[in-house]
């Protein structure tokens, strides 16, 4: 069975990166119990998470940190929040798990999460004119916004990672209906705490002017 999990934006605003997320609340859940006369006869689910990265660049040019911002500006991502982003990172989770029966219980045999990461980022089109301050600055600027949205990224799979681990420890069920029922319940509220990560991540770093990610 597959199934889509979660897809988010992580972006940098100009010369701060700020991040926006949606705010989400939570959900208490509990775990389905073993069957006690399953419990030994249950062999732990086989678990794999595969992750895919790509970087994307769009070209800006000057000669001044005015004129990077200003081509940032025009050409950076602007998303549907009516931000621009600087740089902008989108991840796409999805999961699927196979399931098995075995005496009239039904229990899930494999589970196997993808994260497919997709970077934005601005580059320089040239270096022509650019003084060496100038692009010290821009090099620490673009190495500490990396640093920033790795971040986000990080969040992500560990999201999945744990997407893994919630559904390889559940037990047994008495229909397959009432085993994918409790497989969305886990993943929506870990979807959840995963954008409240985010938003924690954001604030905590002050969309990345902590981590030096501010271009000045």
């Amino acid at each position: 069975m597959t199934r889509q999990l979660i897809y988010l934006i992580a972006g940098a605003l100009l010369c701060s990166t700020p991040v926006h997320a949606e705010k989400v609340g939570t959900e208490s859940l509990q775990l389905a119990k073993y069957d006690e006369k399953n419990l030994f006869q249950l062999k732990k689910p086989e678990v794999a998470l595969a992750l895919k990265e790509k970087h994307e660049y769009y070209d800006i040019k000057g000669t001044s940190l005015a004129d990077l911002r200003k081509q940032m500006k025009e050409n950076g991502t602007r998303w549907n929040d009516d931000h621009t982003y600087a740089a902008l990172t989108t991840w796409n989770i999805r999961y699927d798990y196979d399931i098995k029966e075995s005496g009239g219980r039904y229990s899930i045999a494999a589970v196997k999460t993808k994260v497919d990461v997709v970077y934005r980022y601005p580059r320089l089109a040239s270096t022509a004119g650019i003084t060496e301050q100038l692009a010290g600055q821009w090099s620490s600027y673009m190495e500490h916004v990396t640093i920033h949205e790795l971040g986000h990224k990080d969040l992500a799979v560990k999201a999945a990672a744990d997407v893994n681990d919630l559904l390889s420890s559940l037990g047994s069920f008495g229909s397959r209906r009432e085993l994918n029922s409790m497989v969305d319940r886990l993943v929506e509220a870990r979807l959840k705490t995963l954008k409240e990560d985010q938003i924690r991540y954001d604030a905590e770093t002050h969309h990345g002017e902590t981590q030096g990610a501010i271009l000045r």
